[in-house]
């Protein structure tokens, strides 16, 4: 998306001096064209191209009494709406949080994902365990480049419960042994090196 969308209106024409346009017909174009834009679908830019055009009509002073009151009406109009589609909340762009990869990818098995996801929301150990199973699944999944499709992981669930050993979550129970172990030959190799 062009920032500086607004900044090519006919009243940011008028006030560089590259148009002749009647300063309350530009003003009407300038209020149009920002309704236009905050009626598009929200990514966090047009905030930005609003932002954009607010730096812009701050420093506007001194082309002409007439052109100084629009300008300063839209920059009062654009501060009115650039706080309207934030809410007084930061902006974040999705799109592209979304698609920054960790460059970390799940190569274990499903239900061992599962088992660690569930161990996890069980825990409480994220947000407080403020958050969904759902929430919890999709974010590790993008984080972790889980391509592997996941239909329902509540039947895997299941599947996890209907094991028949003593300990059934199996995979978290290997983590722990080999967690252990890993520290166990540490402490050995720190001892030996003394």
């Amino acid at each position: 998306m062009d920032y500086f969308i607004l900044t090519e209106t006919s009243l940011f024409k008028l006030i560089r001096g590259e148009s002749e346009i009647d300063p309350n017909a530009a003003y009407q174009d300038f209020v149009v064209q920002v309704i236009n834009l905050c009626k598009q679908p929200d990514d966090g830019y047009k905030a930005v191209a609003l932002t954009c055009a607010e730096t812009e009509l701050q420093f506007v002073s001194g082309v002409s009494a007439e052109i100084d009151l629009y300008a300063k009406k839209a920059l009062t109009f654009v501060q009115k709406m650039l706080k309207l589609i934030t809410d007084g909340k930061v902006i974040s762009f999705a799109s592209e949080e979304k698609n920054a990869p960790s460059g970390l990818r799940w190569t274990g098995q499903n239900t061992d994902f599962i088992e660690l996801i569930y161990g996890l929301h069980t825990k409480k150990c994220i947000n407080e365990g403020d958050v969904s199973l759902k929430d919890m699944l999709t974010a590790f999944m993008q984080f972790l480049d889980f391509e592997k499709p996941l239909a329902n992981c509540y039947i895997t669930y299941r599947d996890i419960k209907m094991r028949l050993l003593d300990n059934r979550a199996t995979f978290l129970q290997e983590m722990t042994n080999e967690l252990n172990w890993r520290m166990k030959e540490d402490d050995r190799k720190q001892a030996a090196r003394k």
